[in-house]
């Protein structure tokens, strides 16, 4: 494997996310929730905004939708689980926010915890990274405006955050479960001592695209700078991910088939979708409670991953 870097010269391996798009901007309005303080009391907030922690689903936006906020695209929480590299910016989990339950905090563990409706356990994750797992909330209480920043010590910080009726997660179809990608995620130098995380598995795996003016687009498989995108379908039997370089525009990955020997391909960081300049955001896989988003840069090895299910 390692003559490919001959091949690939002086291409270096970046561990950036390049550009931001639009949708990663956070926003979305709930009509009501119920926020509880470190000293136990509760506001019950009409009017809600997020300020930061959420993130647009825009390539499920409907155009043709009655109100703004549908066709801005579903509001999710973006989540960093354990595992989701040793970077701060590594693997998001997105959960929609109309299945959210409850989000709460725990600033002496340094745990945050989601519960979602219809879930079978809830999600963890950790306050250690600033910024990560904060939710900025501003909304009326009493007729008063009111701003909590959720995950954050201080004279705003929350307890716990509840949301009202929840919808729970649709149930996977019998057709997909149990089948899916296994993705292995790149480790810092410093972690290279320590034994390597399990892989995470996700469903239907497509590569995001970012448009202009916030809009974003899955693609049924891997760009490649010549060619069309390689899809992942039964004949992709590995992806192993060389080099990313957001200062060239491209990264590069050794693909398997079923049907020919591996070979190398370069994956074009800037893509053109129906005339459009769109820059690639990664790779997203469902999960039972919504999605993972995988920058590109966090990815070491996908491979198919299958299991009984009775």
């Amino acid at each position: 494997m390692r003559r490919v870097f001959g091949f690939l010269g002086s291409v270096l391996l970046v561990l950036t996310s390049g550009l931001v798009p639009a949708a990663d901007e956070p926003g979305g309005r709930l009509d009501r929730l119920t926020i509880t303080n470190l000293d136990g009391q509760e506001y019950h907030l009409t009017g809600v905004n997020f300020t930061t922690g959420t993130r647009r689903l825009a390539w499920l936006a409907d155009p043709q939708a009655a109100t703004p906020e549908a066709r801005l695209g579903p509001v999710a929480v973006a989540f960093r689980e354990p595992n989701s590299t040793t970077y701060a910016k590594g693997v998001i989990t997105l959960v929609p926010v109309k299945h959210l339950e409850s989000v709460k905090y725990d600033y002496e563990r340094e745990v945050v915890t989601l519960t979602v409706k219809g879930a079978r356990e809830p999600l963890t994750g950790s306050l250690e990274y600033a910024g990560v797992n904060v939710l900025g909330i501003v909304g009326q209480a009493g007729g008063k405006t009111t701003t909590f920043t959720a995950g954050v010590r201080g004279k705003s910080a929350v307890k716990s955050v509840v949301f009202p009726d929840p919808v729970p997660v649709p149930p996977v179809p019998k057709e997909a479960a149990g089948k899916g990608w296994s993705v292995r995620l790149v480790q810092s130098k410093k972690a290279a001592a320590l034994p390597e995380p399990p892989p995470l598995i996700v469903r239907n795996l497509k590569t995001l695209l970012a448009l202009p003016g916030g809009a974003e687009k899955l693609i049924d498989g891997l760009p490649q700078r010549k060619g069309p995108p390689v899809p992942f379908d039964a004949n992709l039997k590995q992806v192993e991910l060389l080099a990313n370089d957001p200062d060239r525009n491209f990264a590069a990955a050794e693909i398997t088939l079923a049907t020919g020997p591996e070979k190398v391909i370069a994956i074009p960081l800037l893509a053109d979708s129906d005339k459009q300049a769109g820059t690639l955001v990664g790779l997203l896989g469902e999960v039972d409670v919504g999605y993972k988003l995988f920058p590109l840069y966090t990815v070491r090895l996908i491979v198919p991953y299958e299991r009984r299910v009775d």
